[in-house]
């Protein structure tokens, strides 16, 4: 069965005001913003919407406070619906919308959904940089952002109380394939085989909770720059920036009044049906390679001025 990606988070939250400004200050594109629902999107058309956390119509929350409601996975084709329908439906209720979006809840409790992907194919488009070995920048600047504006929904982290049963749900029920493994403590999943090294990343703990979400920048430089803003804006960092082993993305870490952190991160593993997975054991070193604990000390210097053709954002076009 065909799941392309996250298409959408829905949150439910304590301040509209607070997630409204996080996720002006955090560089997603502003859909649609009032006090009932506001939603954003990323360059890729995935979505985020937040709804104040009494709001009707959500799923239960898997914990108290603002969190995440419910994760809706994009789907190719219709075909691939009808049987994600037909599957869950022999042991779970599932209900289905007007236009065909189906409803229903994951093995730890969390609202799940499949509809057909409202996403886009991005254009590709290889940013120059120099090395000693590769000269690809000749005669120009590099790029410095002031701001980030994410490209993807890259992933979601989500604490679980049986692992195991969860990521044989999304596996052996829906498709997904195994990428990696924290020994005794969790397994890095991908929705095809060729794609990012993971979009769900599941982690054992007493209850299910939301641990963090990960957006796709274009590379280090824009995450630094979108570090910058969020923490000149005054949003407290969780851990970051740094490398992970895992995936050996570049990472950076902000806390979020949706519930867990948010994330950007850019150059993470591309798998195809060529991948090994791999055992780690958790530790701080297999967490990371290197990190910044804090964030970067200091204000940022202001980085030079930016034209149009200096920007670099892709094109979209509609996915095939």
């Amino acid at each position: 069965m065909a799941v392309a990606g996250i298409d959408k988070l829905i949150f439910g939250v304590e301040s509209m005001k607070d997630a409204q400004k996080y996720y002006n200050d955090f560089g997603l594109k502003k859909v649609r913003e009032t006090a009932a629902s506001s939603v954003y999107r990323t360059v890729n058309q995935a979505e985020i919407e937040v709804r104040p956390m009494k709001a009707k119509g959500m799923p239960k929350p898997i914990q108290a406070g603002s969190t995440l409601r419910e994760l809706i996975w994009g789907v190719e084709n219709k075909a691939d619906l009808k049987k994600i329908a037909t599957e869950l439906k022999k042991d779970r209720d599932v209900t289905v919308d007007k236009d065909g979006t189906l409803h229903s809840f994951a093995p730890s409790g969390l609202g799940i959904a499949f509809r057909l992907t409202q996403r886009v194919a991005l254009q590709r488009k290889v940013i120059p940089m120099n090395s000693p070995e590769l000269v690809s920048r000749i005669d120009e600047r590099a790029i410095y952002y002031k701001a980030a504006t994410p490209l993807t929904v890259g992933h979601v982290v989500l604490n679980v109380p049986d692992v195991k049963a969860e990521s044989d749900f999304y596996i052996k029920r829906l498709g997904f394939f195994l990428t990696d493994v924290y020994r005794g403590r969790g397994v890095f999943l991908r929705t095809k085989q060729e794609t990012g090294h993971h979009q769900l990343f599941l982690l054992e703990d007493d209850k299910p909770s939301l641990n963090h979400i990960g957006f796709g920048v274009r590379d280090i430089n824009e995450m630094i720059g979108g570090g910058y803003k969020m923490q000149n804006a005054g949003w407290p960092v969780a851990v970051g920036p740094g490398r992970h082993i895992v995936s050996s993305c570049y990472f950076w870490y902000f806390k979020s009044p949706v519930g867990g952190p948010n994330e950007y991160f850019c150059d993470e593993d591309y798998c195809t049906k060529n991948w090994k997975p791999k055992v780690f054991d958790p530790a701080p070193e297999t967490f990371a390679e290197w990190l910044l604990p804090k964030g970067i000390v200091g204000k940022r210097p202001q980085p030079p001025t930016r034209t149009k053709k200096d920007m670099g954002k892709p094109k979209a076009k509609k996915a095939a």
